[in-house]
């Protein structure tokens, strides 16, 4: 299956560890997928090859462009300047909502995408497009970056040469030796999805809420810039305890002045499976910045209105 993939979208897992002959970790996201020989994890990008984990999408853009900073958001974060944005395939989450689900959840598989694909860019490429575009910064967005570790740490010293800052557009589920790495080759500042309650987001994600507000703890502790989005769903996480929650841990865990985003749904990807047919309605929004605001946020945004 590896030898049908262009050789430099190809590097061994920095982070893993081998559980039997057959069977090995990744230890890049809380997933720690145990991977059998010649199968694929969870987010479709890491494959188990004679005994070892390799990412797949290293350097496989297929998704780049030059965005306002304030659209990750990042609202408070170097305002006014272009970071250089960069995506793969893949997801290590499960949301039927995905708004970027042609990359997160490609048809017919990410394998198969990748297997075809000619969208090779160099760290290197990255920060010559970067700088001849004008762009202050980089950015790895549209799917989830952690796909894209080791690609990025090599993309980050590139960019610290060359005095352009570094940012993540993430569901903020990496393994803590990810976070202290990310760190260390310049990662300045990260944008976190909080989906919704720990019920929410083990049920539709398949994944702990816990280890996000851990991380984002843990980034913040460390001197990245941290912004949150609760991406709004009528019915899933509007409700008002939900709101207050998410609202009340990020004033007493993370910190009052730290931004939260409040956005708008629209029916993607399987959305209809699940009775999701229409935006959300922004009575949801207007009542959810109401409650955050209650809940002592200073500073709090409402975002595809």
């Amino acid at each position: 299956m590896i030898e049908s993939i262009d050789k430099r979208f190809i590097r061994k897992g920095k982070y893993q560890k081998k559980c039997n002959k057959k069977v090995s970790q990744c230890l890049t996201c809380e997933r720690k997928c145990k991977i059998k020989e010649g199968e694929i994890g969870h987010c479709g990008t890491r494959i188990n090859y004679e005994g070892d984990i390799y990412t797949i999408v290293y350097g496989c853009i297929p998704a780049e462009s030059c965005n306002p900073i304030e659209k990750k958001p990042l609202y408070t974060f170097h305002p006014g300047t272009t970071a250089f944005t960069v995506g793969t395939y893949g997801c290590n989450f499960d949301c039927f909502w995905c708004q970027n689900w042609h990359l997160s959840h490609p048809n017919p598989s990410t394998i198969e995408q990748v297997k075809k694909s000619k969208d090779y860019l160099s760290p290197e490429n990255l920060i010559r497009k970067a700088i001849r575009n004008n762009c202050e910064g980089t950015s790895i967005s549209f799917n989830e970056p952690t796909l894209l570790f080791e690609y990025s740490l090599d993309v980050f010293d590139l960019a610290k040469k060359n005095d352009l800052y570094n940012t993540y557009v993430s569901n903020g589920y990496m393994t803590k030796k990810v976070i202290n790495d990310l760190i260390e080759h310049g990662l300045d500042a990260i944008n976190i999805d909080i989906k919704g309650d720990s019920e929410m987001v083990r049920n539709y994600c398949g994944t702990d809420v816990e280890k996000v507000w851990r991380n984002a703890k843990c980034f913040i502790e460390n001197d990245v810039h941290v912004e949150i989005t609760t991406l709004l769903i009528k019915d899933l996480n509007t409700d008002v305890e939900i709101i207050a929650n998410i609202a009340n841990r990020i004033k007493e865990q993370l910190g009052a002045s730290i931004p939260l985003h409040l956005t708008r749904a629209f029916p993607r990807y399987k959305s209809k499976n699940h009775g999701f047919t229409e935006p959300t309605p922004l009575k949801y929004l207007y009542r959810a910045l109401l409650i955050a605001k209650k809940e002592g946020l200073e500073t709090v945004y409402l975002g595809n209105i």
